[in-house]
């Protein structure tokens, strides 16, 4: 059987964080990460089996032209259009990210409920019941059906009020990192084999709670000499300059908090040890 060959349009990080797990796969990957007419669409997508667009790059009618025209594209214009019937609330604060996979022969999965809290991410939300986390996820899962996707995406919520929907993010989700150091799949590795229709994986926790941060480079200093102390102090910290995050995975919250935050202010220099 001949691996695939598909194209993949999104921001440029996430270009390689796709491809890493493309490769990990056998999945040959062509990718963009700039707006395309549909004509350049459609040349693009030649001998590709098919292509995964962030929508936010990529126009609805660009979509719908490559679609008339043979193009397999995802998520499709049916899905993007039922998407934005639904009312979307414009809210400040904190908000919750609930990650979503769905392959085309409709398995699922959703990831557990991630708090987004300034500059710090933090999964599973602290102090959530069972109850509640069920049937957010649950609320999530049906709007993935309902939409029609293939593919993965991040729902985001407002973290007072959680039936009110703020916003839906294809590809590079908010919470962009904590499922790669903190999670058996990923989402990345996750949207592949939904958008491939091979079956889903594990979204199992690798530990009690995954904490990551934004990171601020210091001005007087530069995006390596903080390793030197960081990984020295705590050799479990997780770095990716390509998207400005640390992040750590362990079993006490308030230690997980307390090793970013130390992390986030030497990286920017507004402590010095």
């Amino acid at each position: 059987m001949k691996p695939p060959h598909i194209g993949i349009i999104t921001q440029a990080w996430g270009q390689s964080a796709y491809q890493s797990e493309a490769v990990k796969l056998g999945v040959q990957i062509r990718s963009e990460n700039v707006s395309m007419s549909a004509e350049t669409l459609i040349e693009f997508a030649k001998d590709l089996d098919f292509v995964y667009v962030d929508p936010k790059i990529i126009s609805l009618p660009a979509i719908k032209s490559a679609e008339k025209s043979g193009v397999k594209v995802y998520p499709t214009s049916k899905t993007l259009e039922k998407l934005d019937q639904i009312s979307m609330h414009s809210t400040q604060g904190e908000h919750l990210s609930i990650l979503v996979a769905r392959s085309a022969h409709a398995q699922a999965v959703t990831w557990p409920i991630s708090l987004l809290t300034g500059d710090i991410s933090i999964t599973p939300l602290p102090g959530i019941t069972d109850e509640i986390s069920q049937e957010i996820q649950v609320s999530a899962l049906k709007l993935a059906d309902e939409v029609g996707l293939v593919g993965g995406f991040e729902i985001y919520v407002d973290a007072v009020d959680y039936k009110k929907l703020v916003g839906v993010n294809y590809l590079i989700p908010n919470a962009r990192y904590w499922s790669q150091i903190g999670c058996a799949t990923n989402f990345y590795e996750q949207s592949l084999r939904a958008v491939l229709d091979l079956p889903l994986g594990s979204i199992e926790l690798l530990s009690n709670y995954v904490v990551t941060g934004d990171l601020e480079t210091d001005p007087e200093s530069d995006d390596y000499r903080p390793y030197l102390h960081l990984m020295a102090r705590n050799p479990k910290l997780k770095f990716d300059q390509s998207i400005k995050q640390v992040g750590i995975i362990g079993e006490e919250l308030e230690t997980l908090l307390t090793e970013v935050i130390h992390a986030q202010q030497y990286y920017s220099g507004k402590i010095l040890e």
